[in-house]
């Protein structure tokens, strides 16, 4: 590792990873063996991540509980639910791979693509002052979690904080197009680090219908159900899930996600 990284990086570079289990005698061996060849310091900032588990103990083909990314894709989990549930977890900290933990983040992500969904459906003109402040306030936050030895999960916190104060601010009518916009520059911003925005963006240029055409068939779903025609409310249902929409009926109204 020594002579790869002095021939591909020169004799001092800035981050170096690797396990935890390579802190003694891996890595100190690098350090010896470097500084003492060329006399300079090997490298200003050591990254130890710790191992991943599954359901609580060590991931190992021997125990039967050794999955790879395309095993879990194969088992139908989401790229970006599984991107999210690394981010979720500090690096230097354990992350216990469980199912319903891919689960819970599938949940997470979907948060964020409604909220990304509902800031297109914003067409007022009102600009509202206050949403530039929040914008402000939780980049800024965000950026001191990341500078907190690359806090992510305590950068996730406060875009879920953001999407909580906006929504907040969706529900009451107090947001305008600008204010949207601006919205979802943050949250591009964001993801910028948890790297899940571009999932959404190909799985929408996938579809092959719009989301106008989602909206009107909602609708139409609406007040079928109001006035009990409950077959055609099935059918735009069976429609929109061979389309690749899936529907969520709540108490405050029907909201649609990508399968």
């Amino acid at each position: 590792c020594s002579a790869m990284s002095m021939k591909y990086l020169g004799e001092s570079f800035d981050i170096h990873g690797g396990g935890v289990d390579l802190i003694f005698p891996h890595h100190e061996n690098e350090i010896a063996q470097s500084e003492g060849a060329t006399g300079k310091p090997f490298v200003r900032y050591w990254m130890h991540n710790a191992h991943i588990l599954v359901n609580g103990q060590k991931m190992s083909k021997s125990l039967g509980n050794f999955f790879t990314l395309r095993d879990l894709l194969n088992k139908g989990f989401k790229p970006e639910a599984i991107r999210y549930l690394l981010v979720s977890s500090h690096y230097r900290e354990q992350l216990n791979l469980t199912f319903q933990a891919l689960e819970a983040a599938q949940n997470s992500v979907d948060r964020i693509f409604e909220f990304m969904r509902n800031l297109d459906g914003i067409k007022s003109e009102f600009n509202n002052p206050e949403v530039k402040e929040i914008i402000e306030s939780s980049k800024e936050k965000f950026d001191l979690a990341l500078d907190n030895d690359l806090n992510t999960p305590q950068a996730l916190a406060v875009v879920f904080e953001f999407i909580k104060e906006i929504n907040k601010f969706i529900s009451e009518n107090r947001i305008g197009i600008d204010n949207a916009r601006d919205a979802k520059k943050a949250m591009h911003y964001f993801d910028e680090v948890i790297g899940i925005l571009d999932y959404m963006k190909k799985k929408e240029d996938k579809l092959q219908i719009s989301k106008e055409e989602i909206e009107k068939l909602i609708k139409e779903r609406e007040e079928a159900r109001k006035r009990k025609d409950f077959k055609r409310a099935d059918e735009i249902r069976t429609i929109l899930r061979d389309r690749g929409i899936i529907l969520e009926d709540t108490k405050d109204g029907t909201i649609w996600k990508l399968a």
